[in-house]
């Protein structure tokens, strides 16, 4: 028998309810002091996140302020998109997967389903849903889009380190030609085999892959009604390998136009 169980056995139960007692108040100190420094933790968590973001809105208004091609502002439209982005984005999720993967940037499959690049540039691509009853218009239309793709680069020396989005948007603020779209199927290069040819079939009608190079993609826009009046549109992919390491930008867009004979 040690030391400890020679006093133990020699202690009243009012001390040992004293002892216990103690111990337990030490406890909940400790507990109180925890959840302190958790708080703390959690204060300097939202720090980092909104300088972060101040960080990310200084990065975009410098780049666009220092581009030889943008002397006249006309690209300033992709700026002011981009800062209303970061007002939609979850930083706190940014940060999590930033902290996650630091160590191996490089491990993500070119075929993933979720991108982060859509989230981030979701206020671009994303266009209010239709009403569920929504009919199409019938007779000759004319409908306008932009055809699209955005890039982000990693400092990864995987040659797989371009991640892109190629998406179908609205021109025109206000108005909605996407609710006359069914769905669009992209046709990739074939080396994306054998996921080369992918239908998406609700908006923003965005697909997102890893990528080293540039191709030509086609896009088939399906159109709703059940005459099922199609058409095609091409586009060719761009990487802009000059872009800033880990910033999404609009890479290259264009603008299609249709007049279109739809019926019910």
């Amino acid at each position: 028998m040690n030391s400890t169980e020679k006093i133990i056995k020699t202690m009243s139960a009012d001390q040992m309810s004293q002892v216990v007692a103690g111990v337990q108040a030490d406890l909940d100190n400790e507990i109180i002091k925890t959840k302190q420094t958790l708080d703390q933790i959690d204060q300097n968590i939202f720090t980092c996140i909104n300088n972060l973001k101040k960080l990310r809105r200084s990065i975009i208004i410098s780049h666009y302020a220092k581009m030889k091609n943008n002397t006249d502002g006309h690209k300033n439209s992709q700026r002011d998109a981009l800062l209303k982005n970061l007002d939609c984005e979850d930083e706190t999720k940014d940060l999590s997967v930033f902290m996650t993967n630091l160590s191996n940037v490089s491990t993500q499959l070119r075929t993933e389903s979720t991108s982060n690049i859509e989230e981030l540039n979701k206020t671009i691509l994303q266009n209010a849903l239709p009403p569920a009853s929504f009919i199409p218009k019938t007779g000759l239309i004319d409908l306008t889009f932009v055809i699209g793709n955005i890039v982000k680069i990693s400092d990864s020396e995987n040659e797989m380190k371009y991640k892109w989005t190629v998406y179908v948007r609205n021109a025109e603020e206000g108005v909605d030609n996407l609710i006359y779209i069914d769905k669009v199927t992209y046709f990739l290069h074939e080396s994306y085999e054998p996921n080369h040819i992918v239908d998406v079939i609700k908006k923003p009608f965005s697909l997102t892959r890893h990528g080293w190079g540039e191709f030509v993609i086609r896009l088939r826009l399906h159109f709703k009604g059940n005459m099922n009046v199609q058409t095609d549109v091409y586009h060719k992919l761009c990487l802009n390998k000059d872009i800033t390491v880990g910033i999404p930008m609009v890479a290259k867009e264009q603008t299609v136009k249709y007049n279109l004979l739809l019926h019910k």
